[in-house]
């Protein structure tokens, strides 16, 4: 672990006093007594010979903040990828007919409580979009989670729903990458924003098996 003295950026952020090995961001620090410029710091931690900033400070502040790779790290490591719920529910689509999906989570995701340099950092999701592959070529876009079919509230050719209407036989693999916008909050202080959306490693994936279903004419009894 190692403590680095960035200099400051100045107050058109235009880093001319700020040291290379900060990276290409940094923030003005609010002037203290005796000091209008302030330097900021950074520690970061190597791993696999790649420096990672895990916390961000000004001089003469009380306590050093989470920086936003820190924050952005926790989140995508406690994030899980949502299960798909489609319809039918029997693992097959049919050709021509639309098959339904939707991502089971709700809106608001709250991922708890984690430890980043010794601060209890609380930590929630809010949904963004599901960008689907349909596993035949074809991709859509998701802007809420979807609402899940009842049989008792049959939607008929639920045109207006999320979905899909495949047009051949086979196996396909349905994956689902849900993004996140991400918020901290230090103790009880307010939500703060992390910048940029965030996912899972991994998609949301199911397998289904598309048919053709096929009429029968047959003479009457």
């Amino acid at each position: 672990m190692l403590v680095i003295d960035c200099g400051y950026a100045t107050a058109t952020d235009d880093h001319t006093h700020w040291n290379p090995a900060c990276g290409p961001t940094g923030f003005p620090c609010p002037p203290v007594p005796g000091t209008p410029n302030p330097h900021q710091f950074i520690t970061v931690i190597s791993l696999d010979n790649t420096a990672v900033p895990i916390a961000a400070w000004c001089a003469g502040a009380a306590a050093p903040m989470p920086s936003t790779a820190a924050l952005r790290d926790e989140v995508i490591r406690l994030l899980r990828p949502p299960a798909l719920g489609v319809s039918p529910s029997t693992g097959t689509a049919l050709i021509n007919l639309r098959t339904l999906f939707w991502v089971n989570t709700p809106t608001q995701v709250r991922l708890g409580r984690a430890t980043l340099i010794g601060f209890p950092v609380d930590l929630r999701i809010t949904y963004d979009r599901a960008e689907f592959d349909f596993g035949d070529g074809t991709a859509d876009t998701l802007t809420t989670p979807g609402a899940a079919y009842h049989p008792a509230h049959d939607c008929g050719p639920c045109a207006d729903r999320f979905g899909h209407n495949y047009t051949t036989r086979g196996t396909v693999t349905v994956t689902a990458r849900v993004y996140w916008h991400a918020q901290f909050r230090i103790a009880t202080g307010a939500w703060t924003d992390i910048p940029g959306d965030v996912t899972a490693t991994q998609p949301s994936r199911t397998t289904l098996t598309v048919k053709q279903s096929r009429s029968t004419l047959t003479p009457p009894r």
